[in-house]
């Protein structure tokens, strides 16, 4: 997984569980905006949890680079 920062340029090259440990802040941040977005969408076609939650990491990458608020972004996976 190759990250890089939007404020220095650096990049950063981790394995998914590292990123998983040391961004669990920020995807946390990214889910929870991704979730309230997903459930205010359509009252008739209620999600639960886990499928918000499946296709949160399934676009794992464009979900954490737009609704995060972090200074890092995944360039690729």
């Amino acid at each position: 997984m190759i990250l890089k920062n939007k404020l220095t340029r650096e990049n950063l090259e981790i394995t998914y569980s590292e990123f998983r440990k040391k961004f669990a802040r920020e995807i946390r941040i990214a889910f929870e905006s991704y979730r309230r977005t997903q459930l205010n969408k359509y009252s008739y076609n209620f999600k639960d949890d886990n499928s918000v939650e499946y296709n949160f990491y399934f676009q794992l990458q464009w979900n954490f680079n737009h609704f995060g608020n972090s200074n890092w972004y995944i360039e690729k996976i």
